[in-house]
């Protein structure tokens, strides 16, 4: 009676990778399974497939700028080196933890008992009374208004006097506008003419 072998022989028999017994014992418990036969046949496949279409090496792009680049991080590489520590006394142990807890509730004790001085605001008056705000626009003949709502989290603006945008208006060219910057460019490779040398 064949038995059926664990995950890892089982892997190594999909992938072609079984030799000597292990392969025939593995092949002989295959016979009755269709389906693993169908699944090694469809792994050879895809690997043939695989094989003819990625080449099995290629060059990085300029290789002597990509090896300078790495050589010259890792000589940046701060050297790092050992600290000493000294052996904490025992009275430091437990005196840290109990200065820590003794701030803490002086600053509790500050807080609660500290009582904030009135607000007020540029022209003197409390800060309670509430100062309608000005809306600045930069058109003669605009008015603007604001609406807020804490309950809807929005906040509404209403200008009277801009002519109305159609509804065929398309904003998609518009949303996000590409500015090119100096810090976007990458770095340029000069080219040099090419020196050609006779025979």
């Amino acid at each position: 009676m064949n038995m059926k072998p664990d995950e890892a022989t089982l892997a190594l028999w999909l992938d072609d990778e079984l030799s000597g017994e292990n392969l025939a014992a593995v092949e002989a418990w295959a016979v009755t399974e269709p389906d693993q036969i169908a699944a090694r046949d469809d792994i050879r496949h895809l690997r043939t497939m695989l094989i003819a279409t990625i080449p099995a090496s290629e060059e990085p792009p300029f290789p002597d700028f990509f090896n300078s680049r790495v050589l010259q991080a890792i000589c940046e590489q701060p050297v790092r080196s050992e600290v000493v520590r000294k052996p904490r006394n025992s009275w430091y142990s437990w005196l840290m933890p109990l200065v820590g807890c003794a701030g803490m509730a002086m600053a509790f004790w500050v807080g609660k008992n500290s009582q904030s001085p009135p607000e007020y605001n540029v022209a003197g008056a409390p800060k309670a009374i509430p100062v309608e705000p000005d809306v600045y626009t930069p058109e003669t003949g605009v008015e603007a208004k604001w609406y807020s709502s804490k309950d809807a989290s929005a906040t509404v603006i209403v200008l009277n006097g801009v002519a109305a945008i159609p509804d065929t208006t398309d904003f998609s060219a518009t949303a996000a506008i590409a500015v090119e910057r100096d810090i976007d460019s990458t770095a340029e490779r000069e080219t040099s003419p090419a020196i050609e040398i006779g025979p």
